[in-house]
């Protein structure tokens, strides 16, 4: 056991709870931390982690009555421990990880980072079936093999190993197909039919920063059915379509100035269509376009029902809903088979030469969706450059007070950019900035690769 001087320093969280006082609906709570992961239920102890203290005759019938209602409960047995801190007691409840879905009266409970939920629908069919060892796309689906073609998946296969697949063998090997014959729900997501008619993507180009009241305000809109294989092309087209990819010649080099990083696209657009959930049918995955970001939403949270934007995105561990979907994408060399492709996002943005740590992509999961946010490079860019222009063009600007518009606007501009959006050179632009320093009307904060300009 943690010392509780330890315990008492942390807040509430996925495994640790405080309660002054026992109260029956309190097996609610110990029901959730044996279906998640286990945890420990402190009575005696306030929302701000103080021992208030059990009187001895009360915590001498607690010591008696919790493990027996756990067991009526149940049919399980914790450690409830009488604990002393100060002079003052406080029972400790442990509660491990059930191997069997535990249900009170009928409900079944869920302890998700520092709060207990009734988890019902979908998300109960999902535990379920997690706790029996399999997975949804390991289980078998009544549609035959002789209905289905894999034409797709044939063709990226080869581009992706210049093999040629052999049905027979591989979709028994790749898990598509059991060795009877029987069709996968994995087998059926990747065949060219449309049979689990909720696996489609709807794509929508958005006419500036939020959603309109309808899809006619919209610049592009498409919905996409079929196998995973369509799915993944033709969203990967659609994104292509309303994105700019503009570059920057230099003297030995040409510098790719995309609006989102490919890479980082691949990896959202990948892990949506593995990691979402098949269960939830009245559910689709969602690309929804804006100006200044891209939005990729996919049905179903974290598979271990935590939250993403509480943890350290670069050291979150690879748990798979679909691990047959995760091995067949990473044979078609769309994603690497180990790693978080969490990690792969960042890496792409920060290795662009506009990243800014205001730009780093945002994961976020309210329990029933995943939402991952991409933002536009070049929007800042762009906006600033619009907006000096659009002064410049309504009044006579010199070039430093377009110069200092421009940095105003966007602070992170490079000499390059500001060359450019200035239609002067290079050298024209060394010269005024190096003025306007030396007067003290701007100032480099940070290094040359990641600063900005501070206009006084």
């Amino acid at each position: 056991m943690r010392e509780i001087d330890t315990i008492l320093t942390e807040s509430e969280n996925q495994v640790t709870e405080w309660k002054e006082s026992w109260q029956d609906k309190y097996l609610e709570w110990i029901c959730g931390y044996a279906n998640a992961q286990g945890g420990t239920l402190y009575i005696g102890i306030n929302d701000d982690g103080n021992v208030l203290g059990l009187e001895s005759k009360t915590a001498k019938k607690l010591l008696e009555d919790i493990p027996n209602k756990i067991s009526a409960a149940f049919g399980m047995t914790c450690d409830v421990n009488l604990r002393t801190k100060n002079k003052k007691k406080y029972i400790q409840i442990e509660v491990k990880k059930s191997k069997l879905p535990l249900n009170l009266h009928g409900r079944y409970y869920y302890r998700t980072g520092s709060v207990k939920k009734e988890i019902t629908g979908f998300e109960l069919t999902e535990y379920i079936i997690k706790s029996t060892g399999t997975s949804f796309d390991e289980m078998t689906s009544d549609i035959s093999r002789e209905k289905l073609t894999f034409e797709s998946l044939r063709k990226m296969y080869l581009k992706a190993t210049r093999l040629q697949m052999n049905f027979d063998e591989d979709l028994v090997s790749f898990r598509l197909m059991q060795e009877d014959g029987q069709m996968t729900n994995a087998g059926i997501l990747f065949a060219d039919q449309w049979n689990i008619h909720h696996s489609r993507v709807f794509c929508t180009r958005w006419n500036g920063l939020e959603k309109a009241n309808s899809t006619q305000d919209a610049l592009d809109d498409a919905e996409f059915t079929g196998g995973l294989i369509e799915l993944y092309d033709s969203s990967m087209s659609f994104i292509r379509n309303n994105m700019r990819k503009g570059w920057r010649k230099e003297k030995n080099r040409r510098v790719e100035l995309p609006d989102y990083p490919e890479r980082a696209i691949e990896e959202g657009l990948v892990n949506a269509l593995i990691h979402r959930s098949y269960l939830q049918t009245g559910a689709h995955s969602q690309i929804d376009i804006y100006d200044d970001r891209l939005v990729i939403t996919n049905p179903g949270g974290m598979f271990d029902g935590s939250e993403v934007q509480l943890l350290d995105i670069r050291h979150v561990p690879s748990k798979l809903r679909n691990p047959i979907l995760a091995d067949v994408f990473g044979r078609l060399r769309l994603m690497e088979r180990r790693g978080s492709g969490l990690k792969k996002i960042l890496d792409a943005y920060e290795s662009q030469e506009r990243y800014r740590e205001e730009l780093k992509p945002v994961f976020y999961t309210d329990g029933y969706n995943f939402f991952l946010t991409l933002w536009n490079l070049n929007y800042a860019y762009d906006k600033a450059q619009n907006k000096a222009q659009n002064k410049a063009q309504g009044s006579e600007l010199t070039d430093r007070e377009h110069l200092l518009l421009l940095l105003k606007e966007n602070p992170s501009l490079t000499q390059v950019e500001l060359s450019e959006m200035m239609n002067r050179s290079r050298r024209t632009v060394q010269m005024l900035m190096k003025e306007l320093s030396e007067e003290g009307l701007i100032e480099r904060i940070g290094s040359k690769r990641i600063g900005t300009w501070l206009v006084k």
